[in-house]
């Protein structure tokens, strides 16, 4: 008589933690579970031996998403705060690119970029600041597209247009804004990618 000893392996999921967290799906704190897979032997199919851990998951028990384990330390304040301070940090750099761009540092200039900078981020913004701001800015030697290539991730449609807005107010610091800043407020839009319409917009609302 011949016996037949069917074996392999599977991966068999189980529950090793639940608890509250911030879902990114829900926007929400939810219950999560969170669950492993591990391979098991088996014999006969039935999980024997536990090997190795192939995988780890969070999963929603509202909507059901899954995610990796990092997702429990998400915390949306912090997130919020960060690209708040990012989006300030780029304003900042757009708005000293602009005035270093005809080669002078103008007092009226400065002080648009303290006022500006300081009723967006609800803080002052000293003149030293400012000098460092353009210290980095030419040591870093990248123009606004450059820079903003590396930037334009974290901006939606609002923010492109206060960062579009914030260059023209410091354009328009001693007056008059000449051919040659419309065509870099232009070249702004373009890095930001705007649309010619969605620049033409903006234009005549400040021109207005």
């Amino acid at each position: 008589m011949v016996f037949l000893i069917i074996f392999g392996t599977r991966g068999v999921t189980s529950s090793v933690a639940t608890g509250q967290f911030n879902c990114p799906g829900c926007a929400k704190k939810r219950a999560y579970v969170h669950k492993r897979v591990r391979r098991f032997f088996t014999l006969y199919f039935i999980p024997i031996i536990p090997l190795d851990v192939v995988g780890e998951y969070v999963e929603c028990q509202h909507c059901r998403s899954t995610y990796r384990p990092e997702v429990l330390a998400y915390d949306p304040v912090e997130k919020a705060g960060t690209v708040e301070a990012e989006f300030h940090a780029v304003v900042k750099r757009v708005m000293v690119l602009m005035m270093l761009a005809d080669g002078k540092i103008e007092e009226q200039e400065v002080e648009t970029i303290r006022l500006i900078y300081g009723k967006l981020a609800n803080r002052e913004l000293a003149k030293e600041d400012v000098d460092r701001e353009v210290a980095a800015s030419k040591t870093d030697g990248r123009g606004l597209r450059q820079y903003l290539s590396s930037a334009i991730g974290n901006l939606n449609d609002t923010g492109k247009e206060v960062v579009l807005k914030a260059a023209y107010f410091v354009a328009a610091a001693d007056g008059n804004v000449s051919s040659e800043e419309t065509n870099l407020l232009a070249e702004l839009a373009t890095a930001l990618e705007m649309s010619p319409t969605q620049f033409k917009s903006v234009m005549e609302k400040l021109t207005a």
